[in-house]
């Protein structure tokens, strides 16, 4: 119920040009003071991070479909994600500062007005603004400063003119008004042919044995504390669907009408009045007053629990307790009774797993051998001839190969400098030798195309390269 929240798109679009800006990409732990660091005269704020590590957070687990979670952040990097993008906005501040571009208040208000989600009937509604900030747990202050922020950083790429000029639009012209005609093979693992015996398989698994161990595994006593027969008031239910209607909309983004999401409320609302209960089961558990109601002994990520609670449990010791999380609308306080390391196993217990990992790397490495003997004899061998090939005629080829990848493969020849050679696509391998070329002229629609791209490249390079100059100017200091 969760996905697609209107109110999401206002925030996306304030972490879109850090990320373009930085080459990228629960809550975030780690943090203590009021500035986590410097770039040139701009501080970077603690409660900025804190916003953008959110909004980040929750613009995956709309991708995910509500499955990603803390774990998958801290895998992924993404506290660290989220300081970069934060580092290359302040080098973009710097330049404006030094530029002496500004954005008043006028036009911070006006941007903040246009967006709908904060509109009742095409005007700006206050009481909506506010009752977002609240429940999104930020404040006015630092909503708008980053909003200002992001309207400077437009502004300082406005001034910075990099349309294309006519020799760089000649120079792109010719590339889409060359047509090639190759002659070609497709080369697929049906191609070659392999032997699989024992001694090969053990010889590839020896220095990767390491690779293929068993299950951190633990035995936890679990006390559960339900929350399904927790009394609740239906004036209790409303009051957390006003709460918190935020997170209820329908796939179109708009907020969820309470009687249509009555029962998911309910649910949640029973589970927030259940955590006193559990707290003190909690501490009764501690002090041994109530035993466990259940013993088990799982493989680390095991589905009983949540991946919450596997997180916490990684890195805790024998003995450790738990206070209570929800797993399955029920809370578990778990207490850690015995943990089991990883051990390499035999080959024997891997030989089922490790033999279609050895045969497709027997493959690939024998496809290759074909390929290059291939492209030694091309000019003996009767093989395809294709017809001419243009960056714009892409798709409409038929060259034994699905649309993607003939794109992938197009795009790969049209960016190599060599007349024949072998280009891998997925798991086949493409061996070619241009046999002819033609120059054809480009309709005006199709120019004015190209000449968008040049212009979209363009950009994209000079962004890149202005970063690795204000790199240099304005180093990064994290405290």
């Amino acid at each position: 119920m969760q996905n697609n929240n209107k109110f999401t798109v206002i925030v996306m679009w304030i972490a879109a040009l850090s990320f373009i800006l930085a080459g990228a990409v629960g809550g975030a732990g780690g943090l203590q003071s009021n500035s986590i660091g410097k770039v040139g005269e701009v501080e970077l704020k603690k409660d900025k991070f804190q916003m953008e590590y959110s909004n980040l957070f929750n613009r995956y687990n709309q991708m995910m479909q509500g499955k990603f979670d803390d774990a998958q952040a801290k895998q992924m990097g993404l506290q660290d994600q989220v300081i970069k993008n934060m580092a290359a906005q302040a080098k973009i501040l710097n330049l404006a500062q030094e530029f002496g571009i500004i954005v008043t208040e006028e036009e911070t208000a006006k941007r903040l007005a246009s967006y709908e989600a904060f509109q009742t009937e095409g005007k700006f509604d206050r009481k909506i603004y506010d009752t977002y900030i609240q429940n999104s747990r930020l404040s006015n202050e630092t909503f708008e400063d980053s909003l200002r922020d992001q309207l400077i950083i437009e502004k300082t790429f406005k001034l910075l003119d990099t349309a294309g000029l006519e020799n760089e639009y000649k120079a792109f012209q010719i590339a889409f008004e060359v047509a090639d005609k190759l002659k070609y093979t497709v080369l697929t693992k049906e191609d070659v042919n392999i032997s699989i015996n024992e001694t090969k398989i053990k010889e590839f698994w020896e220095p990767r044995k390491d690779q293929f161990q068993t299950a951190k595994q633990y035995t936890l006593d679990i006390q559960w504390t339900e929350t399904k027969n927790t009394e609740v008031t239906d004036e209790e239910v409303k009051k957390y669907y006003d709460d918190n209607r935020f997170n209820y909309t329908d796939k179109d983004g708009k907020i969820s009408e309470f009687n249509d999401v009555k029962e998911w409320v309910k649910e949640a609302t029973q589970i927030t009045k259940s955590k006193k209960s559990a707290l003190k089961r909690y501490v009764q558990f501690k002090k041994g007053e109530i035993s466990s109601d259940e013993t088990l002994t799982l493989n680390m990520n095991d589905s009983k629990l949540s991946k919450e609670l596997w997180t916490l449990l990684e890195s805790k010791s024998i003995d450790d307790l738990l206070k209570p999380k929800v797993v399955n609308n029920r809370y578990a306080s778990v207490k850690v009774v015995n943990i089991i390391a990883p051990i390499t196993k035999s080959f024997t217990e891997v030989k089922e797993e490790i033999t279609p990992l050895y045969q497709e790397q027997a493959e690939k490495e024998a496809l290759s051998i074909l390929a290059e003997n291939k492209l030694t004899n091309i000019d003996k061998l009767d093989i395809n001839v294709s017809n001419f090939i243009t960056l714009d005629n892409a798709e409409k080829q038929n060259l034994g190969i699905n649309k993607q990848e003939t794109a992938n493969f197009i795009s790969k020849l049209f960016t190599s400098e060599e007349e024949k050679g072998i280009i891998p696509i997925g798991s086949k391998v493409v061996v070619y030798k241009i046999v002819e070329q033609k120059l054809i002229s480009l309709e005006n629609n199709e120019t004015n195309i190209m000449h968008n791209n040049v212009d979209k490249v363009k950009a994209q390079s000079f962004q890149t390269n202005l970063m690795k100059v204000l790199d240099k100017k304005y180093p990064t200091k994290l405290y």
